[in-house]
């Protein structure tokens, strides 16, 4: 139960903003304007008092659904998907007020420029605040800063009794550290949407006739066995139309996970810090050793690896266009129609229209190669982490007299069930649970989703009303969900053998077995004042100054012998060694609060 003096320790403004929590939105649990949206209004006794124990509860694990009264919520959700206004009249709002007697009303529902503004507005009106901001995508910064302020609640005796959050947090053990800001509060309840596959997205991909004809259908596992795979294909002609055009090793920066590099420095060091990445990384270049931070592009095993990519890239063995050329030349390497050209190229997934449309294509020719151990039997693979805060899914607001509720409507989102409604629409419609055939993650599934067709006539299948294609589900980007690596990989696969999801699942867990381990990867930190600016002026300048001088020493153009030292020093007159301090001085805090 929520400690009934906190709110009064804090600023003047909070004050204010406690003073209004009756004003023009009503507040949680105000009935004022239920008739309005559509719904019977509570008995104002009750909305006001709970009395009969409508709506007042010791704790979140007291709360049961349907509520005994009907309960009016006001909701902020910036609509990143749908361009806004289509959540109030959605299946997933209806069915949670079937279920739980909470009428969410969306009075703010926008998306874009205006869902900024409209936010930053509200945040400046204490007394326009709803009572739940499901969706806001807030940093962790601005999260804290309006939580220290008074305007968020927090949430951390609450979630002690929220049963199904607690159950997310002993699934995923990263899962709660990464909700705690710096400050040891919990502001908002968090998102749980693991994909397996994104955590190993930096893969290469080997052409597998050329491996045949080439190295007696022997995949290399080591950069010497690379090397010399990648010498037969440039000197032998397995193309066979007797022009030296074949390729050995290409990528692009720019695409996702299309950049050689962190494939290939990640068999001398560990390393996640692509040149250039559509999913951009946490910590970039960062690892944590025995609880320090330790930047690895300064290691002497960085080093080594500038070397031996230096060395492809001189005798033609790492495409020259490789940092230079774009998505557009990159495919027009890949599918040349006069002969095939490419033997090896880095990607989070086939390059091949007929993959994608689950269908046979040339795309069964290529292999996931798994990463190949260097001189010092380093052999890793690239990982993020995955992301528990989101969009900043579910804060409350001080204006809220019905926390306890407002967390257990949390809680009720993030089931199995809830979380398959919200993704897929309703039961039976949009999924089923199930017990028949071959799960995401190769065993039993327990669930399968359907396709609702655009045209679904709701009203003619007995529906109580018509929801229009963006009506029928939440957008991911606003959903509370269990979605676990777990629950997800229990997703019935209707073909595995042609099924994008399933193959990138099966290629994560080839890439599963050289796992760094999540205690050597730096996550994503919540950094206050002057800190906050040093980590982003830090990560532009010197991060930019590193992946410029990786390229350089690639390509010749600064000498990984000769310039070395230099490369050292420039880092050292930018800060790098406060960027660094910065970094440990937040892990920290983050390792202190995670117990």
């Amino acid at each position: 139960m929520r400690k009934k003096g906190l709110i009064g320790k804090k600023l003047l403004s909070v004050i204010t903003v406690l003073a209004v929590c009756g004003s023009v939105l009503g507040g949680c649990g105000s009935s004022a304007d239920t008739a309005a949206s559509g719904t019977a209004p509570a008995d104002s006794a009750a909305a006001e008092t709970g009395e009969a124990g409508a709506f007042d509860f010791a704790s979140v694990s007291d709360v049961k659904f349907p509520l005994k009264e009907k309960l009016n919520m006001t909701v902020f959700v910036y609509a990143t998907t749908t361009g806004g206004g289509t959540y109030q009249d959605n299946y997933v709002t209806d069915w949670i007020e079937e279920k739980t007697n909470i009428h969410l009303d969306f009075v703010y529902d926008v998306d874009g420029d205006d869902a900024k503004t409209k936010l930053n507005l509200v945040m400046t009106d204490p007394a326009s605040m709803p009572d739940i901001f499901l969706a806001t995508n807030w940093t962790k910064s601005e999260v804290q800063s309006y939580g220290q302020q008074g305007l968020l609640l927090p949430l951390n005796d609450y979630l002690k009794d929220a049963p199904n959050w607690n159950k997310m947090n002993e699934e995923s053990p990263m899962r709660k550290a990464d909700l705690v800001m710096s400050d040891g509060n919990i502001y908002t309840y968090g998102d749980q949407n693991e994909c397996y596959h994104c955590r190993y997205q930096n893969r290469m991909y080997i052409y597998k006739p050329w491996v045949d004809a080439l190295n007696g259908g022997k995949i290399p596992e080591t950069t010497d066995e690379l090397y010399d795979f990648l010498v037969k294909v440039k000197n032998e002609d397995p193309n066979g139309n007797g022009i030296a055009d074949e390729i050995p090793m290409t990528g692009f920066i720019g695409g996702w996970a299309t950049d050689p590099t962190v494939w290939m420095i990640n068999s001398f060091i560990q390393c996640n810090n692509p040149l250039s990445n559509t999913n951009p990384t946490v910590g970039a270049g960062l690892v944590v050793k025995d609880g320090k931070i330790e930047y690895s592009v300064m290691k002497e095993e960085y080093r080594e690896a500038l070397r031996f990519m230096s060395k492809l890239y001189k005798e033609g063995l790492l495409d020259n266009q490789t940092f230079t050329q774009d998505n557009t030349q990159f495919s027009a390497a890949l599918k040349n129609e006069d002969a095939h050209l490419v033997a090896m190229y880095p990607a989070g997934a086939p390059q091949n229209d007929e993959f994608w449309a689950n269908k046979d294509g040339e795309w069964q020719d290529w292999e996931v190669i798994e990463p190949v151990a260097g001189p010092e039997g380093i052999r890793l693979t690239a990982k993020g982490l995955d992301n528990y805060f989101g969009s900043s899914i579910g804060s409350i607001s001080a204006n809220c007299k019905y926390p306890e509720i407002a967390v257990a409507l949390f809680d009720f989102m993030a089931t199995e069930e809830g979380t398959n409604v919200q993704a897929f629409g309703p039961e039976g419609l949009g999924w089923d649970w199930t017990t028949e055939g071959t799960s995401l993650a190769g065993g039993t599934p327990t669930y399968q989703k359907y396709v609702i067709p655009e045209d679904y006539d709701w009203l003619g299948n007995g529906w109580e009303k018509e929801y229009p294609d963006k009506h029928r589900t939440w957008v991911s980007d606003a959903n509370v969900r269990c979605s676990s690596a777990r629950f997800r990989g229990e997703m019935k696969i209707e073909d595995p053998a042609h099924d994008t999801e399933y193959y990138l699942q099966a290629a994560a867990e080839k890439y599963s077995k050289y796992d760094p381990g999540d205690d050597t990867i730096v996550p994503n930190l919540v950094f206050e004042g002057q800190d906050a600016q040093t980590i982003s002026e830090g990560t532009l300048t010197i991060g930019g100054y590193v992946n410029q001088a990786t390229v350089q020493f690639v390509t010749g153009d600064l000498d990984v012998d000769k310039d070395w030292d230099t490369y050292l020093q420039k880092l050292d007159s930018m800060g790098v060694q406060n960027y660094i301090d910065t970094y440990q001085k937040y892990y920290d805090a983050y390792t202190a609060n995670a117990k």
